[in-house]
């Protein structure tokens, strides 16, 4: 008897299934998508930097754009890197040859794959022709992946080409340097756009070559008209409450709102605001949360031994725990006064961030203050 196997297929992301496909498909960014229509359709691109927080389209409006200037040379004069994946590719697996790469299935092996591949061979022939016999480093691979593509000549004269750098707030100043170098030599055949949630620690030689276009958190009111006419559109039950609160978890992050409409209809069940909070509670919040709650208690030890674990237990990065604290504290009933000398020292933990100096320290230091300014205001 012969059997049947049959394929489960997982839901696709719903994010994804509502990404924008075209200008109109944008929600609460008029005036940024309104800049690069403008320009798309005088033919104009500059170097751009599309700047804002996570989740307010920054990368479909460059994927949109680049489209509707290139055209039908798009596949040839394009390309996207997210620089924060190159930049933990590991060596070992940029070693590998196109050749081999080829005989793998293609569910093993990836366009970045295939490309890093590439940019290991034509760096370490670089590193050659200069006498150094050693494997290229993390970062002089980015600097390769980024210039190998801008150096290469466009398909059609009369085009440019258009490399978007997507999550480039990984770039150091020093690599900054860099392409700034890069943008100048290769600015008559490539463009270059950037996304970045800040331009806080971008190089001016960089800024001052480049467009700056804004993509500003949408309102809550934005927010609950896109998350209900997808749950309209997905036939989702969800109430009033339910909506807002999606709004509210969400701080402005449209991708992360549609997100968790998804998961917090995948039971079946009317999405109420109880079913929303229970979806986006993860360790990170549950953990901060409670470490705020002994700090401001005066339950210092507490409070830095729940740090202690989010940092070397759960594998949080600083610069998460330091963001979930800041909403952690804007979700609380405090004075106007109190929250400001309360975000205020935040902005300072930050800074002292960028300086390199040792995180465990700072954030347990912001702690102690918290507890501090807390106590002052009770």
């Amino acid at each position: 008897m012969t059997k049947l196997w049959v394929q489960r297929l997982e839901a696709p992301l719903w994010s994804v299934k509502y990404s924008p496909r075209t200008w109109n498909d944008f929600v609460g960014q008029d005036n940024a998508i309104a800049q690069l229509r403008n320009l798309a359709e005088s033919g104009s691109c500059p170097n751009m930097i599309l700047y804002g927080p996570n989740g307010t389209g920054k990368t479909s409006a460059a994927q949109i754009f680049s489209k509707a200037l290139l055209g039908d040379t798009l596949a040839a004069n394009y390309k996207m890197l997210n620089l924060r994946d190159v930049s933990d590719y590991s060596i070992a697996k940029a070693k590998r040859d196109i050749k081999d790469l080829a005989k793998l299935d293609r569910s093993k092996r990836s366009e970045l794959d295939e490309y890093m591949s590439i940019v290991f061979k034509e760096v370490k022939a670089e590193l050659k022709a200069k006498g150094q016999t050693r494997d290229p480093n993390k970062s002089q691979l980015l600097q390769g992946a980024i210039r190998i593509f801008a150096s290469t000549v466009t398909v059609a004269d009369a085009m440019i080409k258009i490399l978007v750098l997507d999550e480039a707030d990984v770039l150091t100043r020093s690599m900054q340097q860099a392409l700034r170098r890069t943008m100048e030599i290769y600015n008559e055949a490539c463009r270059f756009i950037f996304t970045t949630p800040t331009l806080a620690g971008w190089s001016p030689a960089v800024i001052s070559r480049s467009l700056m276009i804004n993509f500003p958190s949408p309102s809550n009111d934005v927010i609950v008209s896109l998350v209900g006419r997808i749950a309209e559109s997905e036939r989702v039950e969800v109430d009033c409450a339910g909506v807002n609160a999606i709004a509210r978890e969400s701080n402005g992050d449209m991708r992360r709102a549609i997100n968790l409409l998804q998961v917090a209809s995948a039971k079946g069940k009317p999405v109420t605001e109880d079913g929303v909070y229970a979806c986006s509670e993860t360790i990170l919040t549950k953990g901060v949360r409670n470490m705020v709650s002994a700090a401001i208690d005066g339950s210092f030890v507490i409070a830095r031994e729940s740090l202690r674990g989010l940092l070397a237990l759960e594998g949080y990065s600083p610069s998460d725990v330091l963001l979930q604290i800041e909403r952690d504290l804007l979700s609380r009933p405090f004075e106007p006064t109190v929250l400001t000398s309360l975000l205020d020292r935040i902005a300072e933990i930050d800074y002292r961030f960028i300086q390199a100096q040792n995180p465990f320290i700072q954030i347990t230091a912001l702690l102690a203050s918290i507890g501090r300014i807390a106590s002052v205001s009770a």
